[in-house]
């Protein structure tokens, strides 16, 4: 584990174990500080899903398992622990994607609860103390594996120099008509006794009659916990005082750098369930089954209730699951929009499925991996054909947040908020059943604003992950940072920071350089497109390994490839390049989203004096919600998926998500193709040879340039070169010379300055056939004048 995680994480267990005890001694008081939801707000996943990953109180990476429509139990795969148990409805599903809420993000039991554990590691092998489990030297959460119908939690204990793998596996039973949890484990060899922390909670603990039986008593009823297991087990039961300082979670934190926690004394009894296990050299097994009784009632079954575990053999019901697939909304209408040059196809997308774009990416077979905002992956069959004929298949379900997919050699990867995950169907049956951990290694407090795009990959086959720095915590690890991960999980490294909201990410040119779009905002003054390079700092705050000083008062910035002014986009998205000639004559070019104006935008990009930069312009609109993701198809069309809804509700699409697909009708715009920097203007290539009149008339153009503030404030006006506010400046142009062919244009120009953006604006300029210009005006951020 990093050390920058390391300290991270010791510093929110002790957050953590505060939260925890917070929450048994003063659970009302507790639950008074959070705004009031009404009913209607809560959601909850379909029934037959298998889990879900979500930020709950007790642990901001928790997953969470439906044992029974009415019984639930929550994961810590951090500390590898059960953290709560409850009845009822299953988890309330808070923030932008399930309700809308921006406030309300950390996720609760839709019921009573019948057990929580303290936040403390589950596993030990320290023999001198039982009973008091210590922390590792490094943990590793493997994954989820659902191919037994159930689902298995895989991790990996490393226990005074010795691996341990562990599958633990939760499930409900019946005894004696007593509901019963049971965690079934399946322990790798250990050559070393091993302690498992099976409950921690604030009552006494006390032994029974029955060696393999242990009762943890409260006021009102008494917890009761046993293992089954051919081994040689033992329980080491304890209770003890605790008194200390520890750190709260504020949810209502929402400002920028506001921290999210809060300091409380905390004072109590604790008792602890913990079981020896002994030496073993094959595969050991066991089970833990608890129940809750009633203190009236318990004395009169106790004996029953032990006889009727030990007899009966405690299996997990398995239903047979049923995939889902269905076709588009037969009701839509087939409806086009775009204009004469790029024609835009509405996917009649399924009423039954949310279909909020994170992530795209084709398979080899040539359909489309789709992962939605609410945790879905579907593949989008046969997308290249006729739309009405697509079917949609879900392939996966339960993920928190997926902001990104790729797919690596037909694996599907997906960045969830915490952590990058790869999904395989190992048994052919068209559903992912292992959910791997490549890396986790990133702080994650649970915010809503806590959003990890990509993955994108090198040509070595290094992963790389883009974390948002919008309401970073210092001490939370890479808030804010590219961070670059080995092919198999095994070394996550600091790339480059300065990251705000990195939405779009992608590779381009011949090295397959890293770009990466970012959203205006406090310290960006509009949106922008960066070239990513190791070590480079980008302008929004970010947290450790980042220097103190930078994230609280940054001086400097690495300048990006393209400034995209607010009058064409306002919150920038998904990337894709132009990868033949199927599309018109862009070929080589980048396409940019912007999510609120839904649209998308072109850029052309050039090397000069060995560093990216170039201009934009507007390309196409006509979508039906707002623009989030791009893929360019082998059919040489553009796949654009959408979303919006709650908090980011103001996208000029008029619906929630929306597929559409953009081919070229074959017409080809009178356009500006190419603009290029030269040592005293600029050069304009044009699709269609130009009217030599207009064209050379230098009256015909208009000249500004302008920048970007850099300050904490949120976005920033145009400056001119004097520093005026909301204005730019005047360039003189003194000569346009048209090239032989017609086809370019040397604008010469007096007053240009580099680090600027010049927009150049050609109204008048016509075609040798009197076409007016598709857009008239385009945008170049001038970083530097090329030497030769």
């Amino acid at each position: 584990m990093p050390i920058a995680r390391h300290l991270f994480f010791v510093w929110l267990l002790i957050a953590l174990l505060g939260d925890w005890f917070h929450s048994v001694q003063a659970q009302e008081p507790a639950k008074a500080k959070r705004a009031v939801q009404s009913p209607s707000m809560q959601k909850h996943d379909h029934a037959g899903q298998l889990f879900r990953r979500a930020p709950m109180q007790e642990s901001s990476r928790s997953i969470i398992i439906p044992l029974a429509t009415n019984l639930h139990l929550a994961f810590d795969p951090e500390l590898m622990r059960t953290h709560t148990v409850w009845t009822g409805n299953g988890l309330n599903l808070y923030g932008p994607p399930y309700n809308g809420s921006a406030e309300r993000y950390i996720c609760e039991p839709g019921g009573p609860v019948l057990w929580r554990n303290a936040p403390v590691l589950s596993w030990s092998a320290i023999t001198n103390a039982p009973g008091q489990p210590g922390v590792p030297p490094g943990a590793n959460f493997i994954g989820i594996d659902t191919r037994k119908g159930m689902v298995s939690l895989l991790y990996e204990a490393r226990l005074n120099g010795n691996r341990v793998r562990i599958e633990e596996s939760p499930f409900q039973a019946s005894l004696n008509g007593t509901q019963v949890v049971v965690r079934q484990f399946e322990l790798g060899p250990c050559p070393e006794t091993l302690f498992y922390l099976a409950h921690a909670q604030s009552e006494k603990c006390s032994e029974s009659r029955f060696a393999n039986l242990v009762l943890i008593e409260t006021p009102t009823n008494r917890l009761v916990t046993l293992w089954k297991s051919n081994a040689r087990l033992r329980w080491l039961p304890q209770t003890k005082e605790v008194n200390y300082d520890s750190v709260l979670v504020q949810e209502s934190a929402t400002r920028v750098h506001e921290t999210p926690y809060r300091t409380n004394r905390i004072c109590g009894t604790e008792a602890r369930v913990v079981l020896q296990i002994p030496p073993h050299d094959e595969i050991l097994r066991f089970q833990i089954v608890t129940a809750v009784f009633t203190t009236n009632s318990w004395p009169k079954i106790e004996q029953q209730f032990v006889e009727g575990a030990l007899k009966t053999e405690l299996k997990p019901a398995i239903q047979p699951r049923q995939p889902f697939e269905t076709g588009g909304d037969g009701s839509m209408p087939g409806r086009f929009d775009g204009d004469r040059f790029y024609r835009v196809e509405h996917f009649p997308l399924p009423r039954e499925i949310n279909l909020m774009v994170t992530g795209m990416d084709w398979l080899s077979d040539g359909d489309l991996a789709v992962s939605t905002w609410t945790g879905d992956v579907y593949i989008v069959k046969k997308p290249q054909g006729n739309l009405q004929a697509v079917r949609y298949h879900r392939f996966a379900s339960g993920l928190n947040e997926p902001l990104g997919l790729k797919v690596i050699q037909d694996k599907i990867y997906v960045t969830e908020k915490a952590q990058l995950t790869r999904l395989t169907d190992t048994d052919g049956d068209g559903e992912a059943d292992l959910f791997e951990n490549i890396s986790s290694d990133w702080g994650y407090t649970g915010n809503y604003h806590a959003f990890v795009f990509g993955p994108e990959i090198d040509r070595f086959g290094n992963l790389y992950v883009y974390i948002t720095g919008n309401h970073g915590v210092y001490d939370a690890p890479y808030q804010g940072w590219c961070v670059k991960i080995s092919d198999d999980g095994s070394r996550l490294e600091p790339f480059c920071s300065g990251l705000r909201s990195p939405n779009g990410f992608g590779t381009y040119g011949p090295d397959g350089d890293l770009f990466m779009t970012d959203n205006e905002g406090n310290w960006i003054g509009a949106c922008k497109l960066n070239h990513l390079q190791r070590g480079r700092f980008y302008g929004y705050p970010s947290t450790t390994p980042a220097p103190r000083w930078q994230f609280e008062n940054p001086t400097n910035f690495a300048p990006p490839a393209v400034w995209i002014p607010m009058s064409l986009a306002k919150s920038s998205s998904g990337i894709c390049t132009i990868a033949d000639d199927q599309f018109g004559p862009f070929k080589g070019q980048m396409l940019v989203g912007d999510f609120q104006n839904s649209i998308v935008t072109r850029v052309m990009l050039e090397k000069v004096n060995g560093e990216w930069q170039g201009a934009v312009w507007p390309f196409c609109k006509g979508f039906l919600s707002g623009v989030n993701r791009l893929s360019y198809g082998k059919d040489g069309k553009l796949y654009v998926g959408g979303c919006k809804g709650g908090h980011w509700s103001g996208a000029v699409g008029p619906r929630n998500y929306s597929l559409d697909r953009v081919s070229f009708t074959g017409n080809l715009p009178f356009e500006i193709q190419e603009a290029h920097a030269k040592p005293d203007g600029f050069e304009l290539v044009f699709t269609k040879p130009v009217d030599p009149a207009s064209a050379g008339n230098t009256t015909n153009y208009e000249v500004t340039q302008f920048t970007f503030q850099y300050h904490q404030k949120y976005g920033s006006p145009q400056i001119d070169q004097q520093g005026k506010e909301k204005s730019a400046t005047r360039i003189k142009l003194t000569n346009a010379k048209v090239s032989d062919d017609h086809l370019r244009v040397r604008l010469v120009l007096e007053g240009l300055k580099s680090g600027y953006v010049t927009s150049i604006n050609a109204l008048d300029v016509m075609s040798a056939d009197n076409d007016e210009l598709w857009h008239d005006t385009l945008f170049y951020t001038l970083n530097s004048f090329p030497h030769n």
